[in-house]
């Protein structure tokens, strides 16, 4: 088998902003109205703000009003009954006035008390941010690295994390699932918590603390999990590419494993040597080739390895792919280079029972 050298996989995040309402922006109004065109500026989660009662209406109604009058003669007098009491009389007359009510139509716009004074926003878009402010989800950076949160998309008290810190290829990394979310001293956290690792993740102002216990395999060099990550985000799209170096092996024996590792055995493919392609023609596909039986396997994203897929103390590489001629077939491929050996195994299912090959 040929000897490789050790090789550097960059993978580019070609990010975008994603459509949810993270800034609001805020209008003055003058005796013209609000000019949409000049904003007073723009608000961010960490602002306070408070709601204003909403403006009323003003209607236009005509009342008629009853006045008591005294009667006098032509002198200015006022004439008297028979009792020596003045007499009066009822005269109508009409009055305009204009009454507040509710509006009848929800306003566009809204008022409300902020840093930068009594301001204006627009309705829909203050529902949009509020409802964005509550959502932990997002990636919090620091200098060195980042901690992604994702809520779960069928349980708000449920997220998953994803910890990078350090460049790729020696940075510290982790990730979990289906953490319950719990409150307490004010701050959100999440645990995670393994043999001999445990990781804290304490949310509070748009801002993440980690705190490590243990978990020294997932450190590398000086990077560690545990740090602050302050600079929030938000929500970002991200598409990974694949730029690695083709590199090929030949393996004449393998373990295939149909449930698990306790049901491996050594075998060897009907159809010759296995010849395993990492990354063809430098785009991250994976190709396992035996004689004329090829199947590809096209790259989707990137996988942080747990320390149970460690080798040797070898962290491998993993990539999250899908079989091109087979609809639903999705594998894990793991790439040990200073081991020269691979794994691949179904994605979606626990490793013991998982359907897996190894080749080594």
């Amino acid at each position: 088998m040929k000897k490789i050298h050790f090789f550097t996989v960059l993978i580019s995040l070609c990010c975008s902003f994603s459509f949810a309402q993270e800034t609001l922006t805020v209008y003055k109004k003058s005796a013209n109205g609000i000019d949409e065109n000049s904003p007073a500026g723009s608000l961010v989660f960490t602002d306070q703000i408070r709601e204003l009662p909403l403006p009323m209406d003003s209607v236009k109604k005509v009342m008629v009003v009853r006045d008591t009058i005294q009667v006098k003669d032509r002198k200015g007098n006022v004439k008297k009954d028979k009792k020596g009491r003045p007499k009066i009389k009822v005269k109508k007359r009409r009055v305009t006035i204009w009454e507040k009510v509710e509006p009848k139509e929800p306003p566009r716009f809204v008022p409300i008390q902020c840093k930068l004074g009594e301001v204006w926003v627009k309705r829909a878009d203050l529902a949009r941010f509020q409802q964005a402010s509550m959502d932990l989800s997002g990636e919090y950076a620091s200098s060195t690295g980042s901690v992604f949160l994702k809520k779960s998309p069928t349980n708000p008290r449920y997220f998953s994390f994803v910890i990078q810190n350090g460049p790729f290829g020696y940075r510290a990394e982790l990730e979990a699932s289906n953490l319950e979310l719990r409150e307490a001293n004010g701050h959100a956290r999440l645990t995670y918590s393994e043999e001999g690792c445990t990781v804290d993740i304490a949310v509070a102002d748009r801002k993440v603390r980690v705190a490590q216990r243990g978990c020294t395999e997932y450190n590398s060099g000086k990077y560690k999990l545990e740090g602050e990550y302050s600079n929030y985000k938000g929500n970002r799209r991200t598409v990974e590419t694949f730029n690695m170096p083709e590199q090929s092996f030949k393996y004449k024996k393998y373990l295939w494993c149909g449930s698990g590792f306790d049901s491996c055995e050594k075998v060897k493919d009907d159809n010759g040597v296995v010849t395993i392609t990492w990354s063809k023609g430098g785009n991250g596909f994976i190709e396992r080739a035996a004689g004329e039986d090829v199947h590809t396997y096209r790259p989707f994203e990137h996988v942080i390895p747990h320390k149970r897929d460690f080798y040797n103390g070898e962290k491998p590489i993993a990539i999250k792919t899908k079989r091109t001629d087979m609809a639903g077939e999705w594998m894990i491929w793991y790439f040990y280079p200073k081991a020269e050996r691979f794994k691949m195994v179904r994605a979606g299912m626990r490793e013991d029972i998982a359907y897996m090959e190894i080749y080594e």
